[in-house]
Parts: C-alpha cells; structure tokens; sequence
C-alpha cells in the first residue's frame, strides 16, 4: 500500500515538473535564430502529422496530414514534401484532428467543451519580454513588447535574428462561444453576465467550489455545472 501511495506521488510530482517544463520561458539570445530554440518537439501539438478533415463553408471536406504550430499559430498540412498552411482561414467551417476539433475565429481555437456550453482554448507560443543588454551585463526589460508585433507570422520567423534577447513563453486563453457565435472570456463576471437569471446559484457554486480560471480542469468542471443549469 505505501509502495502504490510512493509511486503515485511520484508520478504526480513527475507530471508537475513536466508542466512546469512545457510552459517555461523560452530565451532566443541576441544573435540567435529563432528556430534554433523552437525544435518540432517544442514547435508543434502534436508529435507528428495525423489525419485530420478540413470542413469547408462551402461544404467541401479535404482530408489531409495535418498539425497545429504553436509558434506559428497556424494548421499545417503536408503537400507532397512540402509542408503548407490554410490560406482560406474565413472559409473553414471547422477542422479535426485526430480527436480534436479546431475553429477558426481571428486564430485557431480548440474545442474543449461541446453540449450547450462550448469552451474553446486558445493555445499559441507568445512574445512575453524583450530584453536589452545594459550597462556591464545587466538586463534591461524596459523595451516594449508592442514595437516587435511586427514579427513576421509566417515560416521567416524562424531565421530571424534580433539584436535583443526575445523571451518567448506558451499562453492559455479560454473563451466560452456563445449560440450567437460570440467569444466571451471565460470569467466570473462574464459568466454571471450570460446567466443572469442563475447568479444566486452560480455564486453558491463558485463559493462552494474554487474555480481557477486559469486552470482548464476546473474550467472544464464549472462548464458541466454551467450546463446542467439549461
């Protein structure tokens, strides 16, 4: 029993530290290639190209290799040798991939959570700080994140190579889509603003159950309760 109850922790401890890993800052140094940072492992979803579908709106479906590039921001699909993105992103209904299921709303955003209540997540590896250099080594983090949007979002992106240390680092959004097709942040106040009529039971729920926001499993718990309320 104490040896199940050891490995148990164990695994638990070890799973920790490999999220910890995952969503890590990542540092391209000044002078580096970004993609010298960002192998295959790190740069995409998945660990290799799966089958997946492309919906149209048109309603034309085209089966294909397809992955999800963190970095980029993009589904990729392979072409013969070369390796594509979707160019008609306004007219993609929907995409699976394996058993995932992609939409596409200014970015690429993953369904978590079907039913009546639809949660998606965005997932993408972001610019978080630019640092310069100071005086006898020091780093100086006053430069402004804002002056590097114009980062390309395509595959140039990965030989560049920036005077300033880039720090990039993978950030979760999620966004609760509305029967109207809206994307609505996933908080307290815009919860209770969508069920106004359920506040007095929500608020007992939230005070009953810690919710972290940030946390896809509890936001995924709150999305079942949240369900259940319709």
């Amino acid at each position: 029993m104490k040896k199940t109850i050891c490995l148990i922790c164990a695994a638990i401890f070890c799973f920790s530290c490999l999220q910890a890993q995952y969503y890590k800052k990542i540092t391209v140094e000044a002078g580096t290639k970004v993609a010298e940072k960002f192998p295959v492992s790190t740069r995409y979803l998945y660990p290799h190209f799966i089958e997946g579908q492309v919906y149209m709106k048109s309603g034309a479906v085209s089966p294909n290799k397809l992955n999800y590039n963190l970095l980029l921001g993009e589904i990729e699909f392979i072409n013969e040798r070369d390796t594509m993105v979707i160019s008609r992103k306004k007219d993609v209904k929907l995409i699976t991939v394996a058993q995932d299921t992609f939409l596409y709303r200014n970015g690429y955003l993953r369904l978590i959570h079907s039913g009546s209540v639809k949660v998606c997540l965005s997932d993408k590896i972001k610019l978080k700080d630019v640092v310069k250099k100071g005086a006898m080594g020091t780093a100086n983090r006053t430069s402004s994140v804002d002056s590097y949007t114009i980062l390309p979002v395509d595959y140039k992106l990965y030989d560049l190579v920036y005077a300033e240390d880039l720090e990039f680092q993978r950030s979760l959004g999620y966004f609760i889509l509305t029967s109207s097709g809206d994307l609505i942040d996933f908080r307290k106040k815009n919860v209770l603003e969508l069920y106004p009529d359920n506040e007095t039971d929500i608020q007992k729920y939230l005070k009953s159950n810690k919710v972290n926001f940030e946390k896809q499993e509890d936001i995924l718990r709150f999305a079942d309760y949240l369900e259940g309320l319709q």
